[in-house]
């Protein structure tokens, strides 16, 4: 017999936090509970608001009608249904079917707006080891997930102030930390013209550890006409989601897929787009949506799995005030259940 529960959660996060120029105050989101047998998984739905391309309200209309389905031991048309229902589900029958790997390294970049002693702290470079503060402590991340990152790496977002800014957070990094290397994610956020600055004024030495600019320009297009021109090594983000054309994804200049399963959809449309990646010789990085302590531990264990070599992005959970159900390592939040969450749905037919 098959069982299903369905929570809505409602989540505080820190003060300050702007999702495309919005100020969000809180995380809403959804989890589905499938059993069958003695067997149990959990899936986490959550769009992004801004970012994903349906709603709260869309996604919860349609994870009610798709586990209904799946009560009902009938197919789920999973390409049809929204990313993040897609993915919450899929990821939920792959936990209950025990296909979802248990071990994990819970290793992720650490995100820095441009503090070196911070992260030094987050890297592990001083007294106390990794867990001993947050990349940049205060900020909207802090108190997040932090693990041992033995490949000196971390993440820093630009475009937000001037050019000139950005490159002397970089190089001040770049140079208090001798192996530091970097990625770097504009968010659409820099004209060509701005990327061309940002990146002409950086030394040749200091390019050599930028392992990627994500997203530079608001056209992909224009984004990869610098690339080319300057030799900017590019990661898409947006564009795997947004763009059709094949040859704009997978132009040789591109470095690195970023993966939001979240955003993309279901545990084998992710596992494809890895795949993919890799054939192409690019570099596939699992990244999260702002999804709680209990959907980062399942994108961990996805990329330890999907992507062992590569150091995912999930450093987010410290924008939350409380984790949810799972605990991240070395996170120091308060753990609130699942079943303290309002029960939204039920199936027990």
């Amino acid at each position: 017999m098959r069982q299903a529960r369905i929570y809505q959660y409602t989540l505080p996060v820190t003060a300050g936090l702007f999702l495309r120029d919005q100020r969000l105050t809180q995380r809403e989101g959804l989890v589905v509970e499938l059993s069958e047998g003695a067997q149990r998984g959990w899936g986490e739905i959550a769009p992004l608001p801004g970012f994903s391309q349906e709603t709260f309200a869309e996604a919860r209309h349609a994870l009610i009608a798709a586990t209904a389905v799946w009560c009902d031991h009938r197919n789920i048309a999973m390409p049809q249904l929204p990313p993040s229902v897609a993915w919450g589900l899929s990821i939920a029958q792959a936990e209950l079917d025990q296909r979802l790997p248990t071990p994990s390294s819970f290793q992720t970049v650490p995100v820095c707006t441009g503090d070196p002693d911070a992260l030094f702290a987050a890297l592990g470079h001083v007294s106390g080891g990794p867990h001993s503060g947050g990349p940049h402590s205060g900020g909207p991340h802090s108190g997040g997930p932090h693990s041992d990152n033995p490949s000196d790496e971390a993440k820093v977002k630009v475009g937000e102030y001037e050019v000139a800014r950005d490159r002397l957070m970089v190089t001040t990094l770049l140079d208090a930390i001798p192996h530091l290397r970097l990625r770097l994610d504009a968010n659409r956020r820099w004209r060509p013209e701005q990327l061309a600055a940002f990146w002409c004024g950086l030394s040749q030495a200091h390019q050599a550890r930028i392992s990627w600019i994500e997203e530079p320009c608001r056209d992909p297009y224009q984004s990869l006409a610098q690339a080319e021109a300057l030799g900017v090594p590019l990661a898409w983000d947006e564009t795997l989601r947004d763009s059709d054309d094949t040859g704009l994804k997978e132009s040789d200049r591109v470095r690195t897929w970023v993966i939001k399963p979240t955003m993309m959809g279901d545990f084998a449309q992710v596992s494809q787009s890895v795949t993919r990646a890799h054939a192409l010789g690019k570099i596939a990085v699992i990244s999260s949506s702002l999804e709680t302590s209990l959907g980062l531990t399942q994108l961990s264990r996805v990329a330890s799995s999907l992507t062992p070599n590569v150091v995912p992005g999930l450093d987010t959970l410290g924008v939350f005030e409380q984790q949810l159900d799972r605990t991240w390592p070395g996170a120091n939040q308060p753990l609130i259940p699942l079943d303290d969450q309002p029960l939204i749905w039920v199936n027990t037919l």
